[in-house]
């Protein structure tokens, strides 16, 4: 049986609300003091990022002794939006598991496990309340999920449940759940536990999960689409990403759109150690052959390891992924560019950071710069200091500059990132030199410096250069919900943000 609830009373929004404060500062142009988002006395892990209004994101996290589900919102610059982050809900786990975030661009949404085991999706408006919380399954345990937005706006969650995945639509503005029974992704003989979900066309998924019939036996990635109606219109066990060679034990990799109603998939196998990429269409078809296409040429010599892609402003694919020589200390990042399966960078792809002794080098993630890519990694001089450095990269995968993000002491690692205002990306991660672990973050702009973005001119919502009769057109057309035009940023475009635009008037 489904629930949904709205949190209406007073007590409900106090304790929704009620959070370590976040420290009212921006993205820091300090290699040696990146912005810190939760830094309490427990550990806090496992930051995700999505989309906010106006250009800011909802970074979300677990805290707290039982592992809490927490979110906050910062504004383009970094500055949080609220007095402190939302704790979405307080549970009491010894242990944490993957959980979901995403956005439709106003409201945020979060899958995740309770602690009586229930697996539930959580609503929350750009002012930090909770719009509802739907439960998706009573008794499916303290077990991963996923969520994403649809483009018709409907909230899909997606869950393991026995040694299957489950799927359910919600309706977003009262968490309404679309099927009486949650669509059922399972295979006789085998097991398929979601890996990720993402939109396709007409308001349908793709859902990706990792498909084994034996624990040690081989493990591969299964897609399915699922329409509005909850109908599978792919095969019945869903298509075979790759067939040969098999996923590392515990990898669950994401997947990205391809802005075509299909997705790129992205992962590396075992036996050899290799990364590929596969292309995945609207109709279930494998544009890169049975297998996909690998990185490199070469499978000798080296393994290659943790890709990360981005589709790029130009439509091509680009991927990073760490290189090992087998047995040693030496670590190098690399990137491959794709174009209609295509490596556009060589047969051992372009040279990010070169071959070389080090403790430890990972962690490569693509990341928007401009209209170009660049790629932050960590480079680990010894087992308690990593340093977060980025390189930006032209059309043919040479490195036109490299930079510092953060030099902070002590370890770096779970990173994620999303594209921000002004063709710049923010990273976040967590880490700490001692103790309990921390979420910090970082904004990386298109000119290969890190901080806030470009200042621009306040209240100029055309980009004319001047605040004007224009901009108060726009601030209208977005009047009483959320937008660019959320200059005073709570949630909803008011007086509050007339006011502001009046302050800075220039014609």
């Amino acid at each position: 049986m489904k629930f949904a609830t709205r949190a209406g009373s007073s007590l409900a929004v106090l304790a929704a609300t009620v959070a370590a404060p976040l420290a009212p500062a921006d993205y820091s142009s300090d290699v040696n003091a990146p912005l810190v988002l939760a830094a309490t006395a427990n550990d806090d892990v496992q930051p995700k990022i999505v989309a906010a209004p106006s250009d800011g994101h909802y970074i979300s996290y677990l805290t707290g002794a039982g592992y809490d589900v927490a979110l906050a919102r910062l504004d383009r610059n970094g500055k949080s939006a609220w007095t402190g982050p939302t704790i979405v809900n307080d549970r009491a786990l010894s242990s944490t598991v993957d959980y979901g975030c995403a956005s439709d661009g106003v409201n945020a949404y979060l899958a995740y496990a309770t602690t009586a085991g229930a697996l539930q999706c959580t609503a929350v408006s750009p002012t930090g309340a909770i719009l509802w919380t739907t439960v998706t399954s009573a008794a499916a345990g303290n077990v991963p999920a996923q969520v994403t937005v649809a483009s018709d706006g409907f909230v899909w969650v997606a869950a393991i449940e026995g040694s299957g995945t489950r799927v359910q639509r919600l309706d977003p503005a009262t968490g309404a759940a679309s099927f009486a029974t949650p669509v059922q992704l399972a295979e006789t003989g085998a097991s398929q536990f979601i890996a990720d979900i993402e939109p396709s066309l007409g308001g349908a998924v793709i859902v990706s999960c990792v498909r084994y019939a034996t624990f040690t036996g081989p493990k591969i990635l299964r897609a399915h689409r699922v329409e509005p109606n909850g109908t599978r219109p792919w095969a019945a066990n869903g298509v075979s990403v790759f067939t040969t060679g098999s996923l590392q034990f515990g990898n669950f990799p994401p997947f990205i759109g391809d802005g075509a109603g299909g997705g790129y998939f992205a992962w590396y196998g075992t036996g050899p150690l290799q990364s590929y990429v596969q292309r995945v269409s609207a109709t279930g078809a494998l544009l890169y052959g049975t297998n996909g296409v690998a990185v490199t040429t070469s499978t000798a010599g080296a393994e290659r390891t943790d890709p990360s892609m981005l589709l790029g402003s130009d439509g091509r694919l680009y991927v990073t992924f760490t290189q090992h020589t087998p047995n040693t200390t030496i670590y190098g990042i690399f990137a491959q560019c794709f174009a209609k399966g295509v490596a556009q960078w060589g047969p051992t792809g372009a040279v990010v950071e070169p071959l070389g002794g080090t403790y430890s080098r990972g962690w490569g993630r693509m990341l928007r710069a401009g209209s170009g890519v660049a790629v932050s990694y960590n480079d680990a001089i010894n087992a308690v200091q990593d340093n977060l450095k980025c390189a930006m990269l032209d059309a043919a995968g040479a490195v036109s500059s490299r930079f510092d993000i953060a030099l902070n002491g002590g370890s770096k690692y779970r990173y994620v990132a999303a594209d921000a205002v002004d063709g710049g990306s923010v990273l976040v991660w967590q880490g700490g030199s001692t103790g309990a672990s921390d979420v910090w973050a970082s904004r990386i702009n298109d000119d290969g410096t890190i901080g806030p973005p470009p200042a621009g001119v306040f209240g100029d919502l055309n980009g004319d250069g001047v605040v004007s009769a224009p901009d108060i057109a726009i601030m209208l057309s977005q009047w009483g919900g959320p937008g660019s035009a959320d200059l005073v940023p709570n949630g909803v475009v008011d007086a509050q943000d007339i006011a502001a635009l009046l302050s800075a008037w220039t014609i």
